[in-house]
Order: C-alpha cells, then structure tokens, then sequence
C-alpha cells in the first residue's frame, strides 16, 4: 500500500495500491520541472504520450503506407521481373559503404515505379534486418497528397516503430502541441533533423533507417516538391552520419529534375537510377509477365495450346515496349469477363498495335496505350457513352473536397440508378476498379487500375471525344437540382425528405438524403456564382437558389456522415472566399449588415445553440476576442453544444461576449442571416484579418 502526500497526479490521495509498475510524473515546481517515479518491473505507464502521438496521427496523411487498407490491392512487381532494379536498390539499402544517403528513381508513367517501390517495401518489412521506417505512397486521385502533412507522417510511422523516438514526440508535443500544423520547414526541423541527426535518439536500436517516398510528382505544388528535395537532400549533405537513408521516386518533371540537378554534386548527395520503357530488360520483364499471364488465360478459357500464336504474341510484346502499363491494360481487356471471348480481344489489341505508326510514338510514347484506351472506349455503346465519360470525369477529376468523391454521390446527382451506372460501366473493366453493388459505401470511388487511364481522361489532347471539358458544371446541374428537390413550396421550408435518391445503397435512405444535401448545399455555397451559372436558363437557375435560401433554417445544424458537421451553414462563412456568398445573400433579400447594438436579447432563440469557433485572442488581438482565449475549453463546447437555455446566465454571458467584440480595434462584420424564427446572427473577423473565427446566434426576427 503506499499513501502519497505530495505534489503532482496523486497529490493528496491514499490508500492507493499498485503492483509491480512503473509511473514517471511530471510537474511544474515554479520554474522547474520536477520528475517523480513509481517504480516496479513489468511495464512502463507515460501519461501524455497517447495523446501526443493521436495528435500526430490526426494531422498525418491517411492511407499512404505500404500495407495501408485503403491501397489494397497495392500494384506489385510481377514474379521475376525488375530483379535488376530492385536488386540495385536493394543492394544500396544495405551497403554500409555507401557514399549517398538519398536514391532517386524516375521514369515515365506505367513503367512500374510504384510497383517496384511496393515490392521494395513488402520485402524489407518482412525481413528479420529491417531497416523499414516509414512508407510514403503519395496519390493525387485519391487526394493523399498534402505536403504539408508529410513529416508529421513519416514521425507518427516512426514514433510506432521506435520507443525511444516516440519518447521524443511525446515530449515535443507535450511543450508545443503546434509543431504538427507548422510550415513543412519547421516540422521537417523538428520531426526529422533534431531527433534523428542533431541528438540521433535511434542510436540503441539501428544503424541504418529506410524512408520511401513514392511518386512525389503526385505531391500538392511544384514549389513544395522541390522544397522536399532540397529538405532532404542538404540533410543528407550536412548529417552524413544521420541513419536515414531515402528512395524517392517520380516521373521526371522537369521542376524536380532540376531541384535534384541543384543539388550540390561534391560531394554526391544521391543515386539516380532511372526506369526506361523501351530498355532491353524492361522489355524482357514485360515478355515475361505476358507470357505468364497469356498462360493463365488459355488454361482459364481453354483456348488452343498454340494460342497465341508466337507472332502475335511478339506484336503485343513489341507494342508493349517494356511499357508495363501497356501490357497490363491489354491483358485485361483480353481476360474482360464481359467479353469472354479472349481470342477476338487479342485481335482488337493487335489491330490497335499496328495503326499505331512509328511517327506517332515518337511523337507520343503513350500512344499505343492512349490507342488501346481510346479503342476500350469505343466500345462502350454509344446510347451510355456519355453516361461512363460522365463518371469517369467526375471520378478522376482533383475536386478540392473529398465529399465531392464517392460513387453513390456521383450517380445521385447524374439521376443514374444503379442499372444505369453500372450498365455504362460494363465495358470498362479492364481500365477501371467497378466495386460491386454490395461493396459500395460511403467513400467508395471508382478508380483506374493505372493512373495513366485517369491522365489520359482528364487529358483533353489525349482522350478527345471522350474528354468533358467541365466536370464541375455537371456537378453543379445535379446539386442544383438536389436543393430544390428538398424546398417545400407550400410551406416554405427545407426537407431532407425531398430529396430524390435515383440510387439507394446501402439501404439507409434518410441518412443518404442528408449527406447528398450537404454535399450539395457546401459545393454550391462555396461555388455559387459557378452554380448560378451552371444551366442554360441562368434566371430560372437564380430563381430556384434564391427560393431555396430563402427558405433555409440558417440557425439549423447540418450532420453528414461524410462530412462530420454539427455546425449551421452561416458558420462556414466566415472565410475571406465565402464573402462573396454573403453578397449574394444580400442581393437576395436573405442577408444584411447590422449593427451589435441593434442585437436584441429578447430576439434571442435560447431554444437553439450557439455556434462558437475560431482563433485564440493571443493569435491576433486586435481582431479576436478575448474569450477566445480558452474556445476550446469544455465551457465554451458546451456553449456551442448545447442550447443556449441550458447554460446558466447565458443573456449575461452573450452581452458580455458582443460587448467584447463591439470593441476590436478591427471591427467585426455582423449579419443578419434569415427570415423569421429562422435566422441567426452572424458575427465573422474583419475581412483584413488574418485569422477566421465565426459567431452564430439563432434569432427570431419574425
């Protein structure tokens, strides 16, 4: 038994029995840090470090590991090709005398970078001399691509992996929580240089630590992949006795082949092995994986013993080039179930390799594939044709929201039902991930087997006929359309229940009406003159929006499954680009400007809550308020939680809050926003400010 009677997490309490532990506390004595231990021998307990690293795993980019779910199946290496290059990367990993601690892979797109890099990762994790620190798979169409966020990635893989790193993070994270949200220098400074280079806290466990960064032409921003170059590489220049060692790989743009070029070149800082397409063993990998997989497909449909004949055989292994992108995309169109028939497939494919002329792949190296693309298009019929260029372009399409991603979403507002979908669909198989009905939920998204389907899509030199030129007005069309199927004219409100589903999946349908309305209801606030404009009849289009806000519960909360929202609409306006919503509201008779001294509590709706959210005061004094020092104390989640009735004295705590703000030396905008029981007041940062912050109070104005 053991009675404590002094400071920190025990102070003052007794009768307290632990067995066989070991607890660190940690206090503050004046200026001091004193450190307490209860010691024991079988584990080791650190408050704090949970919360730390959940911290660093939620500003980390998901999915972009090696093994992640989200990357299953990863695109692999065939069995038996790429053994030259995987063996030269291999051989660098663990070479203690080599001279570079950076390896740069590049290569045209499909020629298999990811795979090897995938089959890099799978090998080294599984090997009792592990050298594997953190995988970085880096996909744009996926929208796992925020530079920003990478090294607090690459820390929370470490901080898994090492104690003694995750140690550090606790304690970094502990003293600055916003290490995490810094610039991609700061971060780079404390997640990678201090702890691995300056204080090498990975000195008990390894001498060497490997990090793959996969496709970084995939990343957010020219300036900030040249800015991950130059990070990496003057590290690897200025700690050559750092135990990280780098793979990167990218195509060769030319912005990050001059970043590498800039780099110093005495001493060497990195190793450059580049991914041809017409190489010799490049086309001996591709010949193999063909000759396997052409194996596969006669035994699977009994074609003929001598199918293919070693003629045509050599024409697709020609057209290929060592293209594996090539070679994959034919095999399965050859294999499409759809068709079954891989006989008359290969026919297509070779006819598609011999109308493509030498004059046109040396102008396009992609060209036979773009051919091979274009001929799979083709057969689509022509009746659903533009029904798949439709999907396909809302599908690969780098919309700045995920929401505006997933499938069942996409066929909602197209009015597509499930048949209609999948019947435009059916052709394409052998270019593209088509989920099963089944399988489809709220994230699903249709996804290309290989990027350069989907470069090729948005590409409208590439694809030509098959290009949509605005995926975002097809978008906004359907959204259009979606909030006024939820106005009710008669009585002049806004019911998720009218919202028309032409596809219900997963059989939640109240909950599916909601989350497409708020889907629709953000794109359109944060695009509304693109929505305006969206249809051929600009002024019946005004007119529905116009209706539509009007009607709106301003003072209402939205909650979507994918957008995880519990706000009112108002309080997404409180950006600088969301300013002009405002104005329209204002044009429409919904919003204008009033002063706080015209706020009457009386008109306050106590049955409502208020929407409170933003900045702390210390970020910009002049231009926030002083309660929003602590906004994210319990008190104040409390007062944007629950209604305003149930915190006591809330008239006096509101008065105090507007006076407050009525005296920022940057005056805030006020609006009322509404009609009736059905507005709020809507109190933002002066439009000069630098930081956003946003009040709501529902209000009666009837």
């Amino acid at each position: 038994m053991l009675t404590s009677h002094v400071s920190g997490f025990f102070k003052n309490a007794s009768h307290l029995l632990f067995w066989r532990t070991q607890m660190t506390d940690e206090s503050v004595i004046g200026t001091h840090n004193v450190r307490s231990n209860i010691v024991g021998n079988n584990n080791v307990v650190h408050f704090g470090e949970n919360r730390s690293i959940e911290r660093l795993a939620d500003h980390s980019i998901p999915g972009v590991e090696h093994d992640s779910s989200e990357r299953d199946p990863p695109p692999q290496c065939h069995p038996g090709t790429r053994l030259d290059i995987c063996g030269q990367a291999q051989l660098w990993f663990h070479d203690p005398k080599r001279k570079e601690s950076l390896l740069w892979v590049h290569g045209p797109a499909g020629v298999g970078k990811s795979a090897i890099m995938q089959t890099l990762a799978q090998e080294e994790s599984r090997s009792p001399t592990s050298i594997l620190g953190a995988t970085i798979f880096f996909s744009r169409l996926r929208q796992r691509n925020d530079p920003k966020m990478l090294f607090n990635t690459i820390a929370y893989q470490l901080a898994v992996r090492y104690e003694t790193y995750r140690q550090y993070i606790a304690d970094i994270l502990t003293k600055d929580p916003k290490i995490v949200e810094k610039s991609m220098k700061e971060q780079f400074k404390w997640f990678i240089m201090k702890p691995l280079a300056e204080q090498n806290v990975l000195r008990e466990y390894c001498t060497t630590v490997l990090i793959i960064l996969d496709g970084l032409d995939e990343a957010e921003g020219i300036e900030a992949q040249q800015l991950l170059v130059s990070l990496i590489g003057c590290f690897s220049l200025d700690y050559p006795t750092s135990p990280l060692i780098w793979a990167i790989t990218s195509r060769p743009e030319p912005d990050i082949v001059k970043a590498f070029k800039s780099l110093p070149q005495i001493p060497v800082v990195y190793l450059e092995i580049g991914v041809k397409i017409d190489s010799d063993q490049g086309r001996a990998d591709v010949e193999l994986f063909l000759r396997n997989r052409f194996d596969e497909i006669r035994e699977r449909y009994g074609a003929p013993s001598e199918w293919p004949s070693e003629v045509d055989f050599l024409k697709v292994a020609k057209g290929a080039s060592g293209h594996f992108a090539f070679g994959k995309a034919a095999i399965r169109f050859i294999d499409d179930e759809d068709y079954a028939n891989p006989v008359s497939q290969l026919g297509v494919v070779i006819t598609v390799i011999e109308s493509t002329t030498p004059f046109t792949l040396e102008q396009n190296p992609l060209a036979a594939l773009d051919n091979l693309y274009f001929q799979i298009l083709l057969a689509v019929p022509p009746k659903v044709r533009d029904i798949a260029s439709h999907l396909l372009a809302l599908s690969f399409t780098d919309w700045r929201f995920s929401y505006c991603r997933p499938f069942w979403a996409h066929c909602n507002w197209l009015k597509l039902s499930q048949a209609d979908a999948y019947g435009a669909l059916r052709k394409l198989h052998s270019v593209l991930r088509v989920p099963p009905p089944e399988q489809v939920d709220w994230m699903t998204r249709l996804e290309p087997f290989h990027k350069s389907f989907s470069d090729y899509i948005i590409s409208s030199a590439r694809s030509g006929q098959f290009h949509v030129p605005d995926p975002m007005k097809i978008l906004l069309v359907g959204m259009v359309r979606v909030l006024s199927e939820s106005r009710d004219p008669v009585g002049s409100v806004v019911k998720t229940s009218g919202v028309q589903l032409s596809w219900t999946c997963m059989d939640h349908t109240t909950e599916l009406q909601m989350d497409l309305l708020c889907k629709s209801l953000f794109t359109v606030t944060e695009n509304i003159d693109e929505a305006i404009s969206c249809e051929d009849d600009t002024a019946r289009t005004t007119d529905k929006l116009a209706a539509f806000f009007q009607d709106l519960d301003y003072a209402d909360p939205f909650t979507s499954h994918d957008l995880y929202l519990a706000r009112t609409l108002p309080f997404w306006f409180k950006s600088k680009e969301a300013a002009r919503m405002i104005s329209v509201l204002e044009a429409w008779g919904v919003a204008r400007p009033v002063a706080i001294s015209s706020i009457k509590l009386t008109c306050v709706r106590a049955d409502r809550a208020a929407n409170v959210r933003g900045g702390q005061h210390e970020w910009e004094p002049t231009a926030i308020p002083h309660f929003f020092t602590d906004y994210d104390s319990d008190k104040n989640l409390q007062w944007g939680k629950a209604s305003l009735s149930q915190n006591p004295n809330w008239q006096e705590r509101l008065q105090e809050h507007l006076q407050a703000i009525e005296e920022l030396e940057l005056p805030a905008r006020v609006y009322l926003i509404g009609k009736g029981k059905k507005s709020v007041i809507s109190i933002y940062q002066n439009i000069n400010a630098s930081t956003p912050w946003s009040y709501i109070i529902p209000y009666d104005q009837s």
